[in-house]
């Protein structure tokens, strides 16, 4: 059977600060697992913007181009800068995790460009109310649903996702819609003892301690499994680390002193303490909780599973399919069941060594080359359509 013909795939990541922590995962893992060896042939031209920091190290290989532009991508001028690249380039599809931008719209020698975009998650409704809350909706209905309907393929990591995505587009079939799992970054791994410690002690975080891990913003989802922390009396108290991106809103810190952990929550931002040691930190938690309830994909899960790291997460479709028994779900808003399967977890050594072994081979199955490699299958997929 003949291969198919090369791909050259165009990936824009030049709104990647600005993106929502799982799409930046996801597509910082995706330019960061380009191997010359899952190419074979095929191209990858990796799109940034000059001046803005690029926490990945270059592949030096032909089939991997790094391209800066000089205008920023949610500009005029950076619009008009992505076409004349795409002339020059003329890739066979562009890939991207951000439908605020608009793809490169051009055709060259009877050949389209074909689009996909990556869902990690919807946006979630805005907390605020009266005009401001209605300008965002209407920007999301104006400007980035008709972009995903406008779109060749819809990459989801679950089908629980596209489910929804389905469902919010109003799509009527999946047959835009593809279901390609995401991986975990080999750093993400089981640690040593002296390893763990240098962390720790890096990153002045106490030798007892559990990973609350998520998007900070969300201070009522965190709240839960810190109110559970402190209504535990049955086995010795644990530090919390949580692991986020905004620092702590004013709503958390409240519920923090309510809940009497002051000095027991130590925050850490996961852009400034990079992935071997965040690796370690994971490493060394009695439990990594994650209290997200949305059908999004979170990363902390995955990473814990892979560093032998038990986890309790909140229950929810995704999780089921991602995860199985391989993690203890808990009903999102519960106190006591998060408390209660904290205790069984510090109290039960054959449980915690049945989730670690089942966590180790749900993420021995997760690489970023595998997700590479089923990607470029969509690309030689979408180019034949061409």
């Amino acid at each position: 059977m003949n291969r198919a013909a090369p791909a050259h795939v165009l990936f824009d990541l030049r709104t990647l600060g600005r993106l929502r922590p799982g799409a930046r995962t996801y597509l910082s893992a995706m330019a960061d697992s380009l191997l010359p060896a899952l190419l074979g042939g095929d191209r990858a031209t990796v799109l940034l913007t000059r001046g803005e920091p690029f926490p990945l190290k270059p592949i030096e290989h032909p089939g991997v181009v790094y391209v800066e532009t000089e205008h920023p991508a949610r500009t005029a001028a950076g619009a008009a800068e992505l076409a004349m690249l795409a002339r020059r380039l003329k890739p066979d599809v562009y890939w991207s995790a951000d439908a605020t931008v608009h793809p490169p719209t051009h055709a060259w020698r009877r050949r389209k460009l074909r689009t996909v975009f990556a869902i990690e998650g919807f946006p979630r409704h805005s907390d605020r109310r009266g005009l401001v809350a209605w300008l965002e909706r209407a920007h999301r209905r104006l400007t980035v649903y008709p972009r995903l309907l406008a779109a060749d393929a819809l990459v989801c990591p679950s089908h629980a996702l596209e489910v929804r995505v389905v469902a919010r587009l109003g799509l009527r079939a999946r047959r835009r819609t593809r279901v390609i799992l995401n991986g975990v970054h080999p750093l993400f791994r089981r640690h040593s003892e002296e390893e763990i410690l240098e962390a720790r002690r890096a990153w002045l975080v106490p030798r007892r301690y559990v990973i609350v891990a998520g998007e900070t913003e969300r201070a009522d989802e965190l709240a839960v499994p810190l109110r559970a922390l402190a209504r535990n009396e049955e086995v010795p108290a644990a530090a919390c680390v949580i692991v986020g991106d905004k620092g702590l809103p004013a709503a958390l810190r409240e519920t923090i002193r309510a809940c009497h952990l002051e000095g027991m929550v130590r925050f850490i931002d996961a852009e400034a303490i990079g992935a071997e040691a965040l690796s370690a930190l994971y490493g060394g938690a009695a439990a990594t909780f994650e209290p997200a309830r949305g059908a999004g994909y979170t990363p902390s899960v995955i990473r814990s599973l892979a560093c032998g790291t038990p986890v309790i997460c909140a229950a929810s479709a995704t999780n089921r399919e991602l995860y199985g028994n391989a993690v203890l779900s808990v009903h999102p808003t519960d106190t006591a069941e998060w408390a209660k399967a904290f205790v069984a977890l510090t109290l039960s050594a054959p449980l915690r060594d049945r989730l670690r072994a089942r966590g180790e081979a749900c993420a021995a199955e997760r690489t970023w080359e595998r997700t590479v490699r089923e990607s470029f299958a969509l690309a030689h997929e979408l180019s034949r359509r061409a």
